[in-house]
């Protein structure tokens, strides 16, 4: 699934698929490491299961896939 999005991503900005994966990765950097986080923030960043302080892009994708059909299934 994620090479699939990769893929995508890089074809529609004309970029590499190394080049969204390592933008990925610091959007994700900066978000975690922000030092004005306020306590929503961590509390939502807590909830992404992941292996290290920072999640990867595939972790943080695998986290918003399971979070849309949880809230879809919801309803």
């Amino acid at each position: 699934m994620n090479r699939k999005v990769y893929r995508q991503l890089a074809k529609k900005h004309g970029v590499t698929t190394e080049e969204i994966r390592r933008d990925m990765q610091s959007a994700l950097n900066i978000a975690y490491e922000n030092p004005s986080r306020t306590a929503e923030t961590v509390r939502a960043q807590n909830a992404v299961l992941r292996s290290d302080n920072v999640p990867t892009p595939e972790e943080f994708l695998l986290h918003a896939v399971r979070e849309v059909r949880r809230r879809t299934e919801k309803g």
